[in-house]
């Protein structure tokens, strides 16, 4: 369990800082054409955030293991591949119906922070 939370946010965190990368020099006229550079940095930053946010979610695994940090792992999994990846598509080619995606995605990030936040209250 902790392993793919730790490969995911490595993954996600390496994303993240690579669309940085890219938004600033080798893509940037083509986001600006597209009047979609904002997006696409949105999407870059919550990939970094999501990925630390699941490196400190396999280090609660590990602390604490008869916890249930793994429910907000996979909820941060399901919600960045999701919500981060729509955008970052959407920012550089229409990906129509399929759009509706980012708003689950984003859905799921809430209840992954909120389910870190309310652990030690309910205790399932």
């Amino acid at each position: 369990m902790k392993t793919i939370f730790i490969r995911s946010g490595a993954f996600f965190a390496l994303s993240g800082v690579m669309a940085r990368s890219l938004s600033s020099h080798a893509i940037r006229p083509f986001l600006i054409e597209r009047d979609k550079l904002e997006n696409f940095n949105l999407a870059a930053d919550y990939l970094l955030l999501h990925g630390l946010a699941l490196l400190a979610v396999a280090i609660l695994c590990h602390l604490f293991p008869e916890e249930r940090y793994e429910r907000a792992g996979y909820l941060f999994v399901i919600g960045s591949l999701l919500f981060q990846g729509t955008v970052l598509a959407k920012s550089c080619v229409s990906i129509g119906p399929l759009g509706i995606l980012t708003p689950i995605g984003g859905f799921l990030l809430m209840i992954g922070w909120g389910l870190l936040m309310l652990n030690h209250l309910f205790k399932a």
